[in-house]
């Protein structure tokens, strides 16, 4: 579905494919671009399901190399405090609110609920949720950028697992079919531009009766509707796709994995969507 096109050379150099909506096949390229969208990176709504996603995104090796997830969380952290001073003063001085009201994390969830056996974090980064899980999981991890993955590793072989430096899908297809019993993509499928490709390989490496349990950034929040272009989910060409709850229900079962959508009457003031995939 999601087979690339070149496009034209990004301003900043940064190489480029473009691809259709990650949900629905339509192509959008040269649809007119959304609040969010800077520095030359569109993020326009598919004119046939109305998903929010970038239509022109950095190619893999620019994920590796200059937009590796290290060097851009950090560039982020800069502009904002440049274009946002108050809200970054703010936001790095009440942290402790965050602590109010404890909310579940998806690494929770998979050591409740999740089956014995071996754990897959998909862009797993230092391994820092993979240390989380339960001793009756054997962690594995796939990361793109080289000096994460390295890092990473380093942890899981200690607890009888591995870590594969690739791209998600091409990960993936290092391991056999029905081999994960639990799975995290914690912050992970608003950057893969491959998402679709993604969940439908993860289906096939989950054992029946496993879970995977997927954090993204909510764009059907009130929040977001009330920062427009501030909204703190916006991150550019980092995040490709803008899930709310109806999308990523949707994406996750065209995948065949049933879904359920955790905390549903709080999720219009919550930034973060969390969902549950059985396979």
């Amino acid at each position: 579905m999601n087979a690339p096109v070149p496009p034209p050379a990004h301003p900043s150099g940064v190489p480029t494919l473009t691809r259709p909506c990650p949900i629905c096949g339509t192509a959008n390229a040269g649809a007119p671009a959304l609040p969010g969208s800077r520095d030359g990176w569109d993020i326009v709504a598919c004119s046939a399901c109305g998903f929010a996603h970038m239509p022109a995104v950095p190619r893999g090796e620019a994920l590796v190399e200059t937009l590796a997830w290290e060097a851009q969380y950090a560039r982020e952290g800069e502009r904002r405090k440049r274009r946002q001073p108050i809200l970054h003063w703010l936001d790095a001085r009440t942290r402790w609110r965050l602590h109010l009201f404890p909310r579940a994390e998806g690494v929770d969830l998979l050591n409740r609920a999740a089956p014995s056996g071996p754990a897959l974090d998909l862009g797993c980064g230092t391994g820092s949720n993979l240390a989380r899980l339960d001793a009756r999981f054997a962690p594995h991890g796939i990361e793109i950028s080289k000096a994460l993955a390295a890092q990473a590793d380093v942890y899981a072989r200690a607890r009888g697992g591995s870590v594969v430096h690739a791209s998600a899908l091409e990960g993936l297809g290092a391991f056999p079919d029905g081999f994960f019993t639990a799975a995290l993509l914690r912050s992970y499928l608003e950057h893969d531009w491959q998402a679709r490709e993604v969940l439908t390989a993860l289906h096939a490496k989950m054992a029946p009766g496993g879970l995977a349990a997927v954090k993204v950034p909510n764009y059907g929040s009130w929040n977001r509707r009330i920062m427009g272009a501030r909204w703190c989910g916006f991150r550019l060409p980092d995040h490709v796709n803008y899930f709310d709850p109806a999308s990523l229900r949707r994406l996750g079962e065209e995948a065949g994995f049933t879904v359920r959508i955790r905390r549903r009457h709080a999720l219009p003031l919550d930034d973060n969507v969390l969902a549950l995939l059985e396979r």
